[in-house]
C-alpha cells in the first residue's frame, strides 16, 4: 500500500492548486516543498515595521475574472482583491503620461482601432494557434499600428511576455491575453493587486490544503521521483538530519514516499534535478527529453528594487512602464502596491516596486548585475524623484525564469509541454512553464486546472 495518493512536488501557485483540488477530491495528497516557506514565486514576507512585500514585481492579470480567482472558487478560497488596474501609464520625455493621453488618436484612427479591438475578441482558440508561431511584430504589421498607438502596444506586449523585441514575442500569446482582457473588461491588459499582496494568495491556498487533511512540507527538497518500469510510484525525499559531511559533497541521504500519483510542479529548467535524462536509463521517451533540454533556456529576467519610503513616490492605482530606461537601455516597468492596498505598509509609509526587463545572461553575471543595479537605480531616482532621507529600506532583487517560459514564437500555445507525462503512468506536471495559457500567475493557475481535470478524468 502507498503512503499518499498523490504526491505534489512545489508549493507554489500550481502546487498549491493541484494538491487543494486533489485532497477535495478525495486524494490523500502530500506537498513536498524544498524552501522554507511555501509560494514559490509569489512568496510574501513581513519586513520589520509593517511592511509586508513579495519577492520581486507582481501583479495577477484579470483579478477577480481571471484563472487564478477561479482556481480559489474551486477549492472554496475567496480571494480578496484591493484594486484592479485597467490602464498604463507611460514614461517618456522625463515625464509620466496617462495612456489615453499619450495615444493622441485622430478619428480615423480610433475608427481603424475600435476595429482591430473588435478583431480581436472575435479570434478564437484556432486563430491563436496559427499565430503562436509568429511574432507580434508581424501582427502589428498586419494591423497597421503606427506611431504612439504601436508604441502603447509595444509596452503592454512586453508587459505580457517580459520580452523587450516584438519580433521575439510570440503573437498568439498577445492575442489571447488581450481578448481574454477585452471580453471581461473591456481593456487590453487588466492587472489586479490580492489585498496583501501574493500571501493572500497563497496563505488562503495553503490553509485551505491543510483544513481539509492535506499534508504540507517545506524545507523537504525532493531528489529524485522514482519509477516501477513505465510508472512512477513515488519520490526520494533529502533526509533531515542527515550527515553536514554528505551535504558538503552532495552525497545525498534520502527516505522513499510513495504514492500512484506525482504531479511536479516545477519550472521546466529544474526538471533535470528529479528526473534522469539519461536517454539509456530514463523511463520517459527520447523526443520529450530532447524538447525540454531544448526550451529549458528559454528563461525571461528581471532586475530592480522593492522601495519603502516616507512618502508616496506615484499615487496612482496603473502598472508603470517604459519601453527603454535612460541609462540602463532595458524595458521599465512598475507599480506601487500601497497605491493598491494601503495595509502593505505601516501608516504614512509607502512601496513602490521597479524592475528592467533583461536576458537572463545579463543578471547570471554578477559583475554585470553589479553595474545594471546601479544604473536601475539612478534611473529610478529621476523618474520619481525621491531623495535618500525618504527611503526606508531599498531592497534589490533580480530573478532569471520570472515569468515561466519565454512566450517566444514556437513556445506558446500547443507549442508547451503538456500536463501529462507522455507514455508514463502516474506523473504529471503543472505550472507556467506547460500548457495553459495567461501571463505568469494566470498560465500557472489555467496549468493547475487543466491538471487536476486530466487527472481526474483519466
Amino acid at each position: 500500500m502507498s503512503d499518499y495518493d498523490a504526491i505534489v512536488v512545489g508549493a507554489g501557485i500550481a502546487g498549491l492548486g493541484v494538491a487543494t483540488q486533489l485532497q477535495q477530491a478525495g486524494k490523500r495528497t502530500l506537498v513536498l516543498e524544498m524552501y522554507p516557506r511555501a509560494g514559490g514565486r509569489m512568496q510574501s514576507y513581513e519586513l520589520p515595521g509593517g511592511y509586508r512585500v513579495d519577492i520581486g514585481l507582481h501583479m495577477i492579470e484579470m483579478g477577480k475574472k481571471g484563472y487564478c480567482h477561479e482556481l480559489g472558487t474551486r477549492v472554496g478560497v475567496e480571494i480578496e482583491w484591493a484594486a484592479v488596474s485597467s490602464t498604463l501609464d507611460l514614461y517618456e520625455g522625463g515625464a509620466w503620461h496617462d495612456m489615453q493621453t499619450f495615444i493622441k488618436l485622430t478619428d480615423e484612427e480610433k475608427s481603424h482601432f475600435i476595429e482591430v479591438m473588435k478583431d480581436i475578441v472575435t479570434m478564437g482558440e484556432g486563430d491563436f494557434g496559427a499565430w503562436d508561431n509568429r511574432s507580434f511584430a508581424e501582427w502589428l504589421d498586419k494591423a497597421g499600428m503606427a506611431g504612439n498607438l504601436r508604441e502603447v502596444w509595444e509596452n503592454m506586449s512586453m508587459i505580457m511576455t517580459t520580452i523587450p523585441d516584438t519580433r521575439e514575442q510570440s503573437a498568439g500569446e498577445c492575442l489571447h491575453i488581450a481578448r481574454e482582457a477585452l471580453i471581461k473588461g473591456r481593456a487590453v491588459l487588466i492587472a489586479a493587486y490580492p489585498r496583501g499582496g501574493m500571501g493572500g494568495v497563497i496563505g488562503p491556498l495553503a490553509d485551505a490544503f491543510r483544513n481539509m487533511g492535506g499534508r504540507l512540507e517545506v524545507g523537504a527538497p525532493v531528489e529524485q521521483v522514482v519509477f516501477e518500469g513505465s510508472k512512477a510510484v513515488g519520490v526520494k525525499v533529502a533526509r533531515k538530519g542527515a550527515s553536514p559531511i554528505a551535504r558538503e559533497w552532495r552525497f545525498t541521504s534520502t527516505d522513499l514516499v510513495t504514492a500512484p500519483l506525482v504531479v511536479l510542479a516545477l519550472p521546466v529548467w529544474h526538471l533535470d534535478k528529479v528526473l534522469d535524462f539519461d536517454r539509456r536509463y530514463s523511463p520517459l521517451p527520447g523526443w520529450w527529453l530532447k524538447r525540454i533540454e531544448d526550451i529549458r533556456g528559454e528563461r525571461t529576467a528581471l532586475l530592480g528594487y522593492i522601495i519603502g519610503t516616507t512618502r508616496p513616490l506615484y499615487e496612482r492605482a496603473v502598472f508603470m512602464s517604459a519601453l527603454r530606461s535612460t541609462r540602463t537601455k532595458l524595458p521599465f516597468q512598475a507599480f506601487s502596491p500601497t497605491a493598491f492596498d494601503p495595509g502593505v505598509a505601516p501608516p504614512g509609509h509607502y512601496l513602490l516596486v521597479t524592475d528592467n526587463v533583461a536576458d537572463p545572461e545579463e543578471v547570471e553575471d554578477k559583475f554585470n548585475l553589479g553595474r545594471l543595479m546601479e544604473l536601475h537605480w539612478e534611473d529610478i531616482k529621476e523618474m520619481y524623484g525621491f531623495a535618500g532621507e525618504e527611503v526606508d529600506f531599498a531592497l534589490p532583487y533580480f530573478t532569471a525564469g520570472c515569468d515561466g517560459l519565454a512566450r517566444k514564437p514556437g513556445l506558446t500555445g500547443d507549442f508547451k509541454p503538456d500536463v501529462q507525462a507522455p507514455g508514463i503512468g502516474g506523473l504529471y506536471f503543472a505550472g507556467d512553464t506547460y500548457l495553459g495559457r495567461g501571463l505568469a500567475v494566470e498560465g500557472a493557475s489555467r496549468s493547475a486546472i487543466l491538471c487536476v481535470e486530466r487527472i481526474l478524468g483519466s
